[in-house]
């Protein structure tokens, strides 16, 4: 399966180029953060976050979207950094009204697709055995997906799939699957790094321009940068 994967969105609209490359994927997954734009303000992010819906609910089997901590900081009244105390009731409303649109994971055979990664310890502190049921916890008690603790940047491997940052998780992953993740901005651009016969792709940088192709087929991964034409 030929996958493309599109993360940390924050208001961005670069994620449009792929709309004219549909044809050429068998999946696009999105990895979250929909608002909190750095550069886009109000009303770009909500007119962006509904076209993006729009485009899930045009290719529904193709389409994955998944969520990510600047989300639940709305849906879960967290208020991570960045939080938009102004239009926290449009966002709020918008995550209530799609949230059956979102998932926080997508695996496909040895691979696993989420914002951030999921540790062997967060799962374990969760009473979930196989990853197959992170997304049922989600929508039966979401306070397992919120920021643990103590270092405020999330780097602890009791942090679930929205919060953990590459550290953490390359030390303490869960066992016999890659992982496809975003949330940390990388200064040099994305990366995979290997540690026991698996992949780590790292996939989010300061411009949010990165569209990441994995072949699970074969295992290749690459980063196309892509702007708005």
């Amino acid at each position: 399966m030929k996958i493309a994967i599109i993360t940390d969105i924050h208001g961005s609209t670069h994620w449009r180029t792929v709309m004219k490359m549909v044809d050429k994927f068998d999946k696009i997954i999105f990895l979250g953060d929909y608002f909190d734009a750095w550069i886009n303000k109000w009303p770009e992010q909500m007119n962006n976050a509904c076209n993006i819906i729009t485009f899930k609910k045009s290719y529904p089997e193709k389409v994955n979207l998944c969520w990510a901590n600047h989300d639940t900081s709305y849906y879960l009244d967290e208020r991570c950094s960045g939080y938009q105390f102004d239009y926290e009731i449009d966002i709020k409303e918008f995550f209530r009204k799609y949230k059956e649109q979102l998932e926080v994971v997508y695996i496909y055979d040895e691979w696993i697709f989420s914002h951030a990664g999921v540790s062997a310890k967060w799962m374990s502190d969760s009473g979930i055995k196989t990853v197959e049921e992170i997304n049922m916890l989600f929508k039966k008690n979401p306070d397992y997906f919120r920021w643990v603790g103590p270092d405020g940047f999330g780097n602890n491997p009791n942090e679930g799939p929205l919060w953990i940052r590459p550290e953490s998780l390359i030390t303490n992953a869960v066992k016999n699957y890659n992982q496809v993740v975003g949330h940390t901005e990388l200064p040099d651009g994305p990366k995979v790094i290997s540690k026991n016969k698996l992949k780590f792709v790292f996939t989010d940088t300061r411009k949010h321009n990165n569209l990441t192709i994995v072949n699970t087929e074969t295992n290749e991964v690459s980063f196309v940068n892509i702007a708005v034409s």
